[in-house]
């Protein structure tokens, strides 16, 4: 089943490579984006506000690092050859041998957008969006099977959760610590915004 559906994308990839090769310069972009978003959600929060948003961020980026961690103790034990590694003549747009179970860019995607839904659930929403296309970008580039993508979505579900219910203290103390560097850096731009809407 997972060989039959892997076939059925590659193929349709593979009849419209203009959306394949249009998915791959998605993802190799989109990724560094993806990445940046979470930046400019911690920056969004004024300097001595709520910090819900930071909690987002800090959330999100703490769930997307645990999941890899986790996908790197599940290649030890199994270490699964790439789609088009196993068969030959498959179309695909990426070469890496790292393991394909599970998909380090879904499993990441997918933590950090479950990290900042569990503290803002309209920010949160757009993120799982955003992880949904890369995930299925990963299949239509020929990079993973659907149970390489499942098993991310997995992986992610369990790393955020953890996070959210047992990283919270850690969460606060980064946040004390990270905002001193980045409060100072943001201040004024907050202030200017304060004056422009009064």
């Amino acid at each position: 089943m997972d060989w039959r559906i892997f076939h059925a994308v590659d193929e349709f990839a593979s009849d419209h490579r203009w959306l394949a090769h249009a998915t791959y310069d998605f993802e190799t972009v989109g990724v560094v984006l993806y990445a940046a978003a979470v930046c400019l959600l911690w920056l969004a929060s004024a300097p001595g506000g709520e910090r819900r948003l930071k909690f987002a961020a800090l959330s999100g980026a703490a769930s997307g690092a645990l999941g890899l961690l986790i996908n790197q103790a599940i290649a030890r034990i199994w270490h699964r050859p790439r789609p088009y590694e196993s068969h030959a003549h498959v179309y695909h747009l990426t070469n890496s041998r790292d393991p394909s179970f599970p998909s380090d860019h879904a499993t990441a995607a997918f933590g950090i957008a479950f990290g900042v839904y569990a503290f803002d659930r309209r920010v949160g929403r757009v993120f799982i969006a955003i992880a949904t296309l890369i995930a299925v970008g990963r299949m239509i580039v020929g990079a993973h099977y659907l149970t390489d993508i499942l098993a991310s979505l997995g992986v992610a579900l369990v790393s955020a959760f953890l996070v959210w219910r047992f990283g919270r203290p850690l969460l606060y103390r980064g946040i004390v610590l990270l905002e001193r560097l980045t409060d100072p850096l943001v201040r004024r731009f907050h202030e200017r915004r304060g004056h422009a809407t009064v």
